[in-house]
């Protein structure tokens, strides 16, 4: 329910020109009077009294710029302000005494903080100057302007905005329609998000996506390049089989040549021992004449002397000893080296030669057939880091492409829900056109704005009857939306001929040729 606000009466004192006035109100309070009698001062004054500001929001308290009269000295200003809200009475008072300005609250003197603070605790004072004096909202900032205007109309259900995304024509108003593709997705996406967090955790996400895409872009390409520089792959099972069987042959061929080199290293040792038998046979048949022709000393070999006979008998008898030892030796030795000539001739030598080069020429064959394994293998290698780089870059170009159609429909439903508030906002009106958002070209996006015009034109370049006309109609929509109901003060209503429609009390300053000023309330002259 809208909290109401209605003036009960002013006091002035020394308040601009006035050196004491006092104003009663009823529900409409005209003020009327040539140029210069207070009229518009008796408006400001409620304003003054609160705040401070004159009707357009600027300081009314400085040296330069404060209701002080100009004509005459005065000892002091002063103005009240008593009021109601929602039947409750409150009364206001602001003074000047040189330059030490006095506040008061119910007629108790109030440091100035407190006194703000009790003005503030009942409404503030952008939204009931906006509603007391029309011209004040358009001296406001758009910013300002818009969330006054906005205030009472809520953003349309998330589930408006899409489904207004995916109608293509007026026709489908009153049709249940399929979401289309952008709707759709952000439908499924705010179950979980809203849209500003969405909006926020892509435009996050975006940048790093384009840099993480380039990025597998120049890896895929780098791989690529390394690849086509390898020879072509060979089916590498089938160049593993062909190793495997190649060793086989290898193991099989060198056991022939193994076998081969172990027969031969017994045919050598046969002929070696043969050898060494039939020298040692040659050297005992050298051996032989010697012992053979060996003569029967019959002298001491030491002292030259003559033997006895029995010493010559024992020469002879150690001469045929070793000759018996001579022969026994000789005859085995002999024996042997016929029994190593038997089995040397029995040996077999193999030639491996040929064995060897065969040998060679599989172990030739393996290292083509290990070559290209290997670069085979390289090659399947690089393959599956092409197909991971290609596979990265698909991958990170998909969540871009994700990424940009999310924030591409967020922009369509940022544009839509303009369109929808903008379109809400606008048929509150009927001369006035109100702008919320304007359209950014160079990022395709809607950003908020406000202006205000009535029949095309500004409001700076209406006329003062239509400045007024433009500010009844916004007053009338903003009092729809509020929650607070104040006075209109419309001065210069005199420049006005339409109607006017208030919701409660209406102040109007008429200017009167060769008047002095005169204050009617409810038909009832002050």
């Amino acid at each position: 329910m809208a909290k109401v606000v209605r003036f009960i009466e002013t006091e002035a004192v020394n308040y601009t020109g006035l050196r004491s006035k006092q104003v009663k109100y009823g529900n409409v309070t005209a003020l009327s009077g040539r140029n210069g009698q207070g009229k518009t001062s008796i408006g400001t004054m409620p304003v003054w009294v609160l705040w401070g500001k004159d009707l357009l929001g600027s300081d009314y308290t400085s040296a330069k710029n404060s209701p002080r009269p100009s004509n005459y000295k005065y000892d002091r200003v002063y103005a009240s302000l008593l009021l109601s809200v929602d039947g409750v009475e409150y009364k206001f008072a602001r003074e000047i005494v040189g330059k030490t300005n006095s506040f008061y609250v119910n007629d108790v003197p109030k440091p100035a903080k407190e006194f703000e603070a009790a003005v503030a605790a009942l409404f503030s004072q952008d939204e009931f100057m906006a509603l007391y004096f029309p011209a004040y909202f358009f001296g406001l900032h758009w910013t300002k302007q818009r969330e006054l205007l906005m205030k009472g109309v809520p953003a349309p259900l998330n589930k408006t905005v899409f489904i207004e995304m995916s109608r293509t024509s007026p026709e489908q108003a009153a049709k249940e329609i399929e979401l289309n593709p952008q709707a759709a997705k952000l439908a499924e996406l705010v179950k979980k998000h809203s849209i500003n967090d969405l909006e926020a955790m892509h435009k996050d996400q975006r940048p790093k996506l384009d840099k993480a895409h380039t990025e597998a872009v120049g890896a895929a390409k780098k791989v690529r390049e390394m690849l086509d520089r390898l020879p072509e792959a060979g089916d590498i099972v089938a160049l593993e089989a062909e190793v495997a069987s190649l060793r086989a042959d290898i193991e099989r061929e060198d056991k022939i040549v193994a076998d081969a080199w172990a027969v031969n290293n017994l045919y050598n040792e046969f002929k070696y021992d043969w050898q060494q038998l039939d020298k040692q046979v040659k050297d005992s048949v050298a051996a032989w004449p010697a012992l053979k022709d060996e003569p029967i000393q019959d002298t001491c070999r030491t002292c030259k002397q003559h033997l006895q006979n029995e010493a010559v008998e024992a020469v002879k008898a150690d001469k045929e000893r070793r000759i018996l030892e001579y022969r026994a030796k000789h005859t085995a030795l002999i024996k042997k080296r016929d029994n190593a000539l038997e089995l040397f001739k029995g040996a077999e030598q193999i030639d491996v030669s040929e064995q060897q080069a065969k040998v060679r020429s599989i172990e030739d064959k393996l290292d083509v057939v290990l070559t290209k394994l290997r670069e085979s293998k390289e090659r399947a290698k690089y393959e599956a880091e092409v197909a991971a780089t290609e596979e990265a870059e698909a991958s990170t170009l998909a969540s871009l492409r994700e990424t940009t159609f999310i924030l591409d429909a967020i922009k369509a439903f940022r544009a839509k829900e303009a369109e929808l508030q903008a379109a809400e906002i606008q048929s509150k009106f009927t001369r006035l056109s109100i702008r919320l958002f304007k359209f950014v070209a160079s990022r395709g996006e809607y950003d908020p704005d406000f202006s205000v015009q009535m029949d095309g034109k500004d409001y700076i370049s209406l006329s003062v009857g239509e400045k007024i006309e433009a500010g009844l109609e916004l007053t009338e929509v903003l009092f729809k939306q509020s929650d607070l109901i104040t006075p209109v003060f419309i001065d210069g209503i005199g420049e006005y001929t339409g109607p006017i429609a208030a919701y409660d009390q209406v102040i109007t300053g008429r200017a009167v040729l060769n008047q002095d000023l005169q204050i009617e309330a409810d038909g009832v002259i002050q």
